[in-house]
């Protein structure tokens, strides 16, 4: 009878020792606890600790129902927003705000930034199409920008738009997330696999304007050096060689200057000079005989010597009221090459020169 007694205890206790085992011994990353429970370590979950977390992101949507704003309750007796408007407790599990720009609740920090499903096993997002990174925080550029253009987001665009006078500042909740393709020059479309085709004024658009813009240098002594910068229909930005600042006539080099300028960006122009009224240096006026539209202002670098002053100004004597259109309005874009496919009549790389009335009797191009 005391053997049989003391193997009941036994027994007893080995069953309340297998009562209080947490499943899989919370699979070595966690710890077992009060009512068999697992209590994982960071970036574990599930009952027995064997699932892997992946990583949260700034969520693109989220559900407006729960703990929203991730805080551990869901009372919204105590204020979280300090404004006219109070948080409105729609009863039960609902959260509900009026002024979004100050509380992002919609877009709270979810797993994988709710555009993707979390592989369990490896901790890694699985995003969906359209989107990357390690919690699929971030849209993704089409074609990943046709290798003509670089993907920027929204905070980067508009960085790029501050000037010494203005700064551009996106604060919104999207600001590193969304992105774009932003094209080289000359490319065009979602994923920058457009060419644009040569652009200049209608042939026969008569009584415009060319734009006409006037340099003035002025040095202290003869023997310093300037150059020029132009800014082309794309944005690009080109610079010239350097010029000599002299007291003689030397239109044709500033001309030459401008004409060396690769690709064509300048296919024409005639220059001017006049001396100036005091002191050194000349007062050259460009017109810009082929180069169409209300062109960007001439930019003068004057710091290519040492030991001698050059100073300038510009100024637009005359904006230029020519349209720059694509193919001059006399042909098509083809946008796979880049090439204008001209109108019959109608000759160059952007169609500017009519040549011919070349037109059949039916009409034909």
């Amino acid at each position: 009878m005391k053997y049989i007694a003391a193997t009941i205890a036994v027994l007893a206790l080995a069953t309340n020792y297998a009562a209080a085992e947490c499943n899989n011994m919370c699979s070595g990353h966690g710890t077992c606890g009060k009512n068999d429970a697992c209590t994982c370590y960071r970036n574990w979950r599930g009952n027995d600790c064997s699932e892997r977390t992946c990583q949260f992101g700034v969520a693109f949507v989220d559900t407006a129902q729960g703990d929203l704003d991730h805080d551990g309750t869901i009372d919204l007796k105590t204020a979280e927003i300090v404004t006219q408007w109070s948080p409105v407790n729609t009863g039960g599990t609902f959260e509900e705000y009026f002024n979004f720009e100050i509380a992002e609740t919609a877009h709270a920090y979810m797993e994988c930034s709710n555009k993707g499903l979390c592989d369990r096993t490896s901790g890694e997002c699985v995003c969906f199409d359209g989107y990357e990174g390690s919690s699929c925080q971030r849209t993704v550029c089409h074609n990943s920008c046709s290798g003509n253009g670089v993907c920027r987001n929204i905070v980067d665009m508009t960085r790029a738009l501050a000037t010494t006078s203005s700064r551009h500042s996106y604060q919104l909740w999207d600001g590193l997330k969304n992105q774009a393709c932003v094209c080289d020059p000359g490319y065009s479309g979602i994923d920058c696999r457009e060419r644009l085709c040569p652009k200049g004024a209608d042939p026969l658009d008569d009584g415009k304007d060319n734009e006409v813009q006037v340099v003035s240098i002025f040095t202290d002594t003869i023997g310093g050096f300037f150059a020029l910068s132009y800014t082309d229909l794309f944005g690009e930005v080109w610079k010239t060689g350097n010029i000599a600042a002299t007291n003689t006539d030397n239109a044709d080099d500033v001309r030459t200057a401008l004409m060396s300028i690769p690709n064509s960006v300048i296919e024409d122009c005639t220059v001017t000079r006049a001396a100036p009224g005091t002191g050194e240096g000349g007062v050259y006026t460009i017109t810009f005989t082929h180069n169409a539209g209300d062109l960007t202002m001439l930019t003068v670098d004057t710091s290519l010597t040492t030991g001698t002053t050059v100073t300038a100004t510009v100024t637009v004597s005359i904006s230029g009221t020519t349209v720059a259109e694509e193919c001059s309005g006399r042909g098509l874009c083809d946008k796979t090459t880049g090439l204008c496919k001209c109108f019959r009549g109608y000759r160059l790389d952007d169609c500017s020169n009519q040549h011919a009335l070349a037109f059949s009797a039916g009409g034909n191009f």
